[in-house]
C-alpha cells in the first residue's frame, strides 16, 4: 500500500498562512469582470438544454496548433485558442445545439461539437483535439509536457484543491487522484489531513488568487521515481502577495492521464 505524501510543512500550521490581501481580492475580483464583459462581447446565447459537460469531456485536450481545452470533473473549465483564453470558468454544453461552452459568470460564445470525444479525439469548430495522457504501458518512457500543460495541470489542481477546502469536503477532489492514491486513503482521511487549510479557508481560496496568475517552475519539472512509480515532480510557486505560494505537486500517469499522488502547498516570503 502506497504512503501517500500530503506535504509535511503543509501540515505545519506555521507555514499555514497563506494571507492574501483584501486589495488583491479587489483586484482580482475586477479582472474576472473584466473577463466577463469580453465574453459578453464575443455574442452568443444559452441554449435552454444546457447542461454541464459530461464525463466523457472531462479532461486536458490539445490541438496540433497548440490551442487548449480543459474540462473538469467538477464542471469547471478553461481554454486557450489564438489570442483568446480562460481560466476558472464552467464547461457547458448543449446536445440540442451540439455546442460546447466554457462561461464565466454565464457568458461565452458557443463552440460547435463537429465530433463528440470519443476515444481520446473530439472535433469542436473544425479543430480535432486529442486528450492529453500518453501510454499506458509500464515500458513507455515517459516525457515531461509542455510549459502550457503543465501550467494547466498544475493551475487544475490549485483550483480543485482550493474547490475542496471551501465546500469542507474533498470527496470529488479524492475522485481526481491517481488510484495508488484512492486505494491508500478514503474522502475523509483527507478531511482531516487537509483541517489546518479548511479552519483557515478565507485565506485559501485559489480560484480568486491564482486563477489568473501562471506558475514559476523551479527547479525544471522532472520525471523521477516516487515510492517505486515513475512520477512527474513539479515544484514552484505562485506570486501571490503578500506571501507567495510555493508548491511541490507529484503525478502518476493514470489511465492515460497525469494524476495526483502528492500535494505540498505553503506560504512562503519571496
Amino acid at each position: 500500500m502506497m504512503k501517500y505524501d500530503v506535504g509535511e510543512e503543509s501540515m505545519n500550521r506555521s507555514n499555514a498562512n497563506v494571507l492574501f490581501s483584501k486589495n488583491l481580492f479587489n483586484v482580482l475580483i475586477a479582472a474576472l469582470a473584466l473577463m466577463a464583459v469580453g465574453l459578453a462581447c464575443g455574442g452568443g446565447s444559452k441554449a435552454p438544454d444546457e447542461k454541464q459537460a459530461g464525463p466523457e469531456f472531462v479532461g486536458l485536450w490539445t490541438a496540433k496548433d497548440g490551442s487548449t481545452i480543459t474540462i473538469r470533473a467538477d464542471g469547471g473549465g478553461d481554454y486557450k485558442i489564438g489570442g483568446s483564453s480562460v481560466t476558472g470558468g464552467s464547461a457547458v454544453v448543449s446536445e440540442k445545439e451540439k455546442t460546447l461552452r466554457i462561461t464565466m459568470l454565464g457568458m461565452g460564445s458557443p463552440m460547435k461539437i463537429d465530433k463528440a470525444p470519443q476515444n481520446g479525439e473530439m472535433t469542436i469548430d473544425g479543430i480535432v483535439y486529442k486528450k492529453d495522457g500518453g501510454s499506458t504501458t509500464s515500458d513507455a518512457k515517459l516525457e515531461v509536457p509542455g510549459n502550457e500543460k503543465l501550467q494547466t495541470l498544475v493551475k487544475t489542481t490549485f483550483l480543485d484543491f482550493g474547490d475542496a477546502v471551501q465546500s469542507e469536503d474533498f470527496s470529488d477532489f479524492h475522485k481526481k487522484t491517481a488510484k495508488v492514491w484512492r486505494d491508500s486513503s478514503t474522502p475523509d482521511e483527507l478531511n482531516e489531513a487537509f483541517d489546518v487549510f479548511i479552519q483557515d479557508k478565507e485565506n485559501y481560496n485559489f480560484k480568486k488568487a491564482v486563477a489568473p496568475l501562471d506558475a514559476t517552475f523551479s527547479p525544471a519539472p522532472a520525471i523521477e521515481k516516487v515510492s517505486g512509480l515513475d512520477a512527474l515532480v513539479v515544484k514552484g510557486y505562485y506570486p501571490t502577495k503578500p506571501l507567495r505560494s510555493n508548491f511541490e505537486l507529484k503525478y502518476a500517469m493514470d489511465d492515460g492521464n497525469w494524476k495526483l499522488i502528492a500535494i505540498n502547498i505553503k506560504a512562503k516570503n519571496e
